[in-house]
């Protein structure tokens, strides 16, 4: 075991780290600019080493501003909702995994490869462009976009690197942010990410562009946004034989071992491509008033003035084109069951979409009876879909299908105040393709002191009616085919919490019972390949549940420390009311041990590891030809889980500067259980050294 460890890269990693922290006095500086030369004046350096010139009369010091905060734009109301700013030191090392900061994610081992989420309660529901759903992690709608008011231009530049050049991953990205004044900001933001793949033809590349600028005046104020995605995903269809990871020995060929970029994988040449480009503008107008108080000191007369905000009228207007196109070349026989189209060329997806929302606002707090803002909106959707079909005889084209759907909405939300704020509201579509649409839902929070320590309670309910989303209902392409039509999908949801700082611990309960469930499941069986081995076969299709399917979740988080050692749980107990529709893993287990201290009063250090577990369920497969999840064929299933993942950090923050050494997937080959299998067909990647660094220039 001492030669194992020895070996291993992560504690290798571990020595070359802890050497430089011996070796390194950090201290505090601090930047000064200047009117002449090139701006600096030096740092102050405690320890060893001063590097501070001497003064110099015409040098004029100043402290360089980090304020700044973010928002973005809520699409219904029209009004910017303040966000915290990305500044976790805590856990940095999982930001950038593709398993997420709990690993609650289930995805094909790659970075930046297809996922989805373990948890039912974690899962977005799908919208009409359903390809991009996988890569909910990567991708960002306008909605979502930040904007950045800072009063010191700046840069923040992350940098995330796995592995070698040959097979490793890679993941750069940054925003820069800057204002002309108070009330006109400019920035971008850049996102680009490079798996490369342990395994054969498992290569992701994805790269986001966004530009914003705005204009925050007294009484009108406008935002743009815009950004361009694409991403490119190699398809290998997964492992040629389990038994590769399983059993390697039996299959290394009289070798000692088997290398993960000679493990054969069922398909090459083949990719996933998906392109979206889309624009937000908003714009609000603010009513308000002056008002006027007289106070005075002796015979002195005093008029004091204040500007009082009433309401907001915003107008949105979000539009975007999304693509996505399948490319194929080696697939053997039997992989997918049936054919459609001749041509890859036309094996295509489109969404062209506009959404034109008005709005208006009351602002809470305004006066005396306004105990909460009120808002209603009114929005037309069009959407323009695109996709194949054939004529009689032979000939492929793209056919388009436009819908168009008239929506009202309103919410009541009390955001203000120290113990109990609310939200409540309401939309529904009065005319258009998706008439009867509609959603209700609220939530509160109650927040008291309980023994000095806060304490917070939680509650939530909401009910909707929806038709299913256009590419659910609808897909063409040269191995899956199907028109259906589908009842409307009714969900009813609701739960609580209750958070105790006291005791470190959160407890929710979440319950939902579905109706006229839409799913995608696997209609084809198994096929023998060349090498005599049993696979499956592919063949499409949506199908609807007609019943009702209740799910049940209960998640405890509940964090212990002692001194330095800190030891943190977050615990998922699923009960699904058809596990043949609805396939959740009844535990699912994350727990995160490790040293929390300060070294030299600057150096702010978490060294530890943490493991992830589920219980072993019926997952659902993953299909290149729709880029999405299923539902396993009943005749041909693969049980995945009871695998613990084990991962070793030293994750550190210095003046604001992030970064950490990790070794993924520690306990690679060190059990007697082997099967990493996270998707049905898809392993886990193997151990690998990763590291990340986080660092905001300013000024």
């Amino acid at each position: 075991m001492s030669l194992v460890l020895r070996n291993n890269p992560f504690f290798s990693g571990l020595s070359v780290l802890t050497a430089m922290l011996v070796l390194c006095n950090p201290a505090q500086a601090q930047s000064t600019l200047s009117q002449n030369q090139d701006g600096f004046n030096g740092e102050t350096m405690d320890g060893f080493m001063n590097m501070d010139p001497d003064k110099d009369s015409t040098v004029i010091e100043r402290t360089v501003s980090q304020d700044y905060y973010q928002w973005t734009i809520n699409t219904e109301t029209g009004l910017p909702d303040i966000i915290e700013p990305d500044t976790l030191h805590h856990s940095f090392h999982n930001v950038h995994l593709t398993e997420g900061m709990h690993g609650t994610y289930s995805h094909l081992g790659n970075m930046g490869s297809p996922r989805l989420s373990r948890l039912w309660f974690e899962r977005e529901t799908p919208e009409d462009f359903v390809f991009d759903a996988p890569y909910d992690f990567w991708i960002k709608n306008p909605d979502q976009f930040r904007f950045t008011d800072t009063k010191t231009p700046h840069l923040s530049l992350d940098y995330y690197k796995g592995g070698n050049r040959r097979t490793g991953e890679e993941h750069i990205k940054g925003y820069f942010a800057a204002n002309f004044h108070k009330k006109v900001g400019i920035g971008f933001d850049l996102d680009y990410l490079l798996g490369r793949g342990r395994y054969n033809n498992q290569s992701t590349s994805l790269f986001d562009a966004r530009l914003y600028t705005y204009y925050r005046g007294d009484k009108y104020q406008l935002y743009v946004t815009t950004n361009k995605d694409e991403m490119k995903i190699a398809e290998n269809g997964g492992i040629q034989d389990k038994r590769y990871i399983t059993n390697p020995e039996a299959m290394a060929e009289g070798r000692k071992s088997y290398s993960p970029e000679d493990i054969p994988f069922r398909i090459y040449d083949n990719w996933n491509n998906l392109k979206r480009t889309q624009a937000l503008v908003n714009q609000e107008l603010t009513i308000s008033a002056t008002k006027y108080r007289t106070d005075s000191i002796g015979d002195t007369v005093y008029t004091f003035s204040r500007s009082v905000e009433y309401a907001k009228l915003a107008h949105t207007l979000e539009t975007g084109v999304l693509k996505r196109r399948y490319l194929f070349y080696q697939i053997p026989n039997g992989y997918y069951s049936r054919s459609f189209l001749k041509n890859d060329s036309v094996d295509t997806m489109k969404n062209f979409y506009v959404s034109n929302t008005v709005s208006m606002s009351l602002i809470e707090g305004a006066t005396k009876w306004a105990l909460a803002g009120v808002s209603a909106f009114a929005r037309y959707e069009f959407n323009s879909f695109a996709m194949p079909d054939t004529l009689t005889g032979s000939g492929e084209y793209m056919r388009r299908y436009n819908e168009g759907n008239f929506i009202i909405g309103g919410q009541i939300e009390k955001a203000q105040g120290e113990n109990l704020t609310f939200r409540a509201g309401i939309e529904s579509v009065l005319l258009g393709a998706n008439l009867g649409d509609f959603t209700l839902s609220g939530d509160m929070e109650l927040n008291y002191p309980l023994f000095g320590k806060e304490t917070v309670i939680g509650a939530y309910a909401q009910m909707s009616a929806s038709e299913v989303p256009f590419f659910y209902a609808n897909h063409h392409s040269t191995f899956a085919w199907w028109n259906k039509e589908f009842d409307k999908e009714f969900r009813t949801r609701f739960g609580g919490f209750i958070d105790l700082e006291m005791t470190g611990t959160r407890l929710q309960l979440d319950v939902e019972n579905i109706a006229n469930y839409a799913y995608l499941k696997n209609d084809a069986g198994a096929y023998v390949n060349a090498d005599g081995i049993s696979q499956p076969s592919y063949s499409i299709t949506a199908d609807q549940y007609s019943g009702s399917i209740q799910v049940l979740s209960a998640s405890l988080q509940q964090n212990f420390s002692l001194g330095p050692l800190h030891w943190d749980n977050n615990v998922t107990y699923q009960l699904s009311g058809n596990r043949k529709i609805i396939p959740l893993p009844t535990l699912n287990v994350f727990s995160d041990i490790y040293f929390k201290f300060v070294y030299y009063r600057r150096l702010h250090m978490e060294v530890g590891a943490n493991a992830l577990y589920f219980t072993r369920y019926k997952a659902p497969g993953y299909c290149p030809a729709v880029g999405d999840f299923h539902i396993q064929n009943e005749g041909f299933t693969q049980e995945v889980g009871g695998y613990p993942l084990v991962t070793g950090y030293v994750n550190c923050s210095l003046r604001g500067v992030r970064f950490y050494i990790m070794y993924y997937h520690a306990n690679d080959g060190l059990m007697n259980n082997r099967d990493s299998f996270i998707v049905p067909g898809y392993p886990a990647n193997p151990g690998m050294v990763k590291f990340g660094l986080s660092w905001t220039f300013y000024d």
